[in-house]
């Protein structure tokens, strides 16, 4: 006990106590005079008093009793005197003459104990009391047979009023109801109490839920929970309970209610057939959309499980793909042909018989999830889809037609291209001028250069872009080897990139690789001069370059290629112009011509 001060209050025949004190190793503070006994109280704050009840002990009680510290008093003899001491909250014990030490030790730690459980239960009360504080609690009891209720400062606190105002803090059950429950509430409310009052059942609990009205016009919604309350030999003596404010709970219940409400009006009206269901497999919504899709009203299956809502579109209870929005997917290959899975959003397209009919829709599962993430249903959207189909397939059929229609159509004008070529080719063998004889040659480059894009088209998927890099093979390839007569001197080099060119550059651009690719090919390399025609097509940004050079004798300087009589050039300017383009002479080594123009 060497942790435990002791403040021993008495005279020289309270030696004997102290010795026995310090054998216990108590720290003993001891004092002679209640003047002196009160002030060492107050400094020292001693764990328990000792007080002898000789000299003016007696009269320092009052003083130490405000101090909540453990006393014990100390007497030669029994003496009836004292009793009303006893009685007080701050006495822990007596003791008489002749002191027993064993008798002394226990008496101190059974007092220190008992302080201790005291403190821990003040501890215990007020943590309750801050709890339902905290939690807007508070307590009442009901006397049956004093036909009483009472109440406490926490109570009227939650009614917006006090004892002061109520007239105490005892009232019959009438007057509660009249001042604190409205009109309106009584009849609930009497029904859950006189269940209480009947029942003979100790164990018996109850609650109703209903509003208040405080003094200042405030309504607040408060729980009673009801419990009964008996006497040590159990027999039922009245009720008593606790009254919760759960005002911002009512609230925050009539906001969701209210949110829930708008989404389902919100879903009732989605111009898509919806459905939905709970974590176990029950219908619990079904919209209007879906009604009218397949004649199954909601009141006929809302709550219902075990796949009900499959048999409207495929005869029989089975998976959908509501089900398996969390599957993998290999399990709903086994359902679904064709379905695709975004994110958390799963999608497929199958047929399905509605009111008799083979219908195909399309249709969109999601899962249902609670703010934790936990899965607790999941919702389908379906679309017929079948006419938009069969109008999908239309245009296809026709568009399938106008390709057909369109390729023949590019087929006869690369045949009549043919034939003008052919035309010119046989009248070209009665003409011995040279000059129009190369009139003539060029022409029929022309047009075979034309026939050439026409060609391509119709051979094409694409009826509307042409590889424009396969047709400067193609074209430049056939010009060397009908206009270039020494190819061991002359060269041509290709370097063309895989470009798809709309059909409305092509044409003017396939005229003007022709043109200027038979001007190298014919006056760049004058008889057993060697050199090379190059030819270049690429993508620079968001422009195409043609380039076609060589390395020959050059353009003449008096030449303004932007303003000549020559037809041939004269047809690349127009060309160049019609589609948008730039073209640039370059004359540093030999000749070089540029392109430059804008992909539609």
């Amino acid at each position: 006990m060497s942790d435990v001060t002791i403040l021993l209050f008495g005279d020289k025949s309270a030696e004997d106590i102290k010795l026995m004190l310090e054998s216990l190793e108590c720290q003993v503070v001891y004092v002679v005079s209640a003047e002196e006994a009160v002030g060492k109280i107050r400094e020292l704050t001693p764990d328990l008093i000792l007080m002898y009840l000789g000299g003016d002990g007696i009269e320092a009680v009052s003083e130490m009793e405000n101090l909540e510290i453990p006393l014990i008093f100390l007497s030669d003899h029994h003496d009836q005197s004292i009793t009303p001491l006893l009685s007080r909250n701050m006495t822990y014990g007596y003791l008489v003459k002749p002191y027993d030490e064993d008798q002394l030790k226990f008496t101190i730690e059974m007092a220190l104990s008992k302080k201790e459980l005291e403190r821990k239960l003040q501890e215990s009360e007020d943590r309750l009391k801050d709890n339902m504080d905290l939690a807007k609690l508070v307590y009442w009891e009901y006397d049956i047979e004093k036909d009483i209720f009472d109440f406490n400062d926490q109570f009227y606190d939650l009614y917006g009023t006090c004892a002061e105002e109520e007239g105490g803090y005892q009232m019959s059950s009438e007057e509660y109801a009249t001042r604190f429950i409205p009109p309106e509430e009584q009849d609930a409310v009497a029904v859950e109490v006189a269940k209480a009052l009947e029942t003979d059942d100790p164990d018996y609990s109850s609650s109703v839920q209903h509003w208040i009205i405080r003094p200042d016009g405030q309504r607040r919604f408060i729980i009673v929970r009801i419990k009964i309350r008996t006497d040590e030999n159990g027999k039922k003596i009245g009720t008593k309970g606790v009254n919760q404010d759960i005002t911002e709970l009512k609230m925050a219940e009539e906001a969701l209610n209210e949110a829930d409400q708008r989404l389902a009006d919100i879903i009732d009206f989605l111009p898509d057939a919806t459905f939905a269901i709970d974590r176990n497999g029950r219908v619990i919504f079904w919209n209007r959309a879906i009604e009218e899709m397949t004649w199954v009203w909601s009141e006929e299956i809302l709550g219902r499980g075990n796949y009900e809502y499959a048999l409207p579109f495929y005869g029989v209870r089975r998976p959908t793909l509501i089900d398996m929005v969390n599957s993998p997917e290999d399990e709903i290959k086994k359902e679904y042909r064709k379905f695709e899975r975004r994110g958390k959003v799963l999608t497929g397209e199958t047929e399905v018989m509605l009111k008799g009919e083979t219908r195909t829709v399309w249709i969109n599962a999601v899962p249902l999830e609670d703010s934790k993430g936990n899965y607790v249903g999941a919702i389908e959207a379906i679309r017929d889809i079948t006419d938009l189909k069969n109008a999908e397939n239309e245009l296809k059929k026709s568009l399938e037609e106008k390709d057909m229609l369109l390729k023949e159509i590019h087929h006869r004008v690369k045949n009549n291209l043919m034939i003008i070529y052919s035309l010119l080719n046989l009248q070209s063998q009665y003409i011995e001028d040279k000059e129009a004889l190369d009139v003539f040659k060029e022409s029929q480059n022309r047009a075979k250069s034309m026939a050439l894009i026409h060609e391509r088209l119709y051979q094409s998927i694409d009826l509307k872009n042409i590889d424009f890099g396969d047709y400067i093979t193609t074209l430049t390839t056939d010009l060397y080897h009908t206009t270039v007569s020494d190819p061991e001197h002359v060269k041509l080099e290709l370097n063309v990139e895989d470009i798809k060119i709309d059909i409305n550059i092509v044409v003017p651009l396939g005229l003007i690789v022709n043109e200027l690719v038979t001007n190298s090919m014919k006056y760049a390399f004058p008889p057993g001069e060697s050199g090379i025609i190059k030819v270049e097509l690429y993508r620079e940004n968001d422009k195409i370059v043609l380039k076609v050079s060589d390395d020959g004798i050059g353009l003449p300087e008096d030449i303004d290629y932007k303003n000549t009589s020559s037809l041939g050039l004269q047809l690349v300017n127009n060309l160049t112009a019609q589609i948008d383009g730039k073209l640039e002479l370059d004359r540093t080594h030999g000749t070089t011509f540029t392109l430059i123009f804008k992909e539609e």
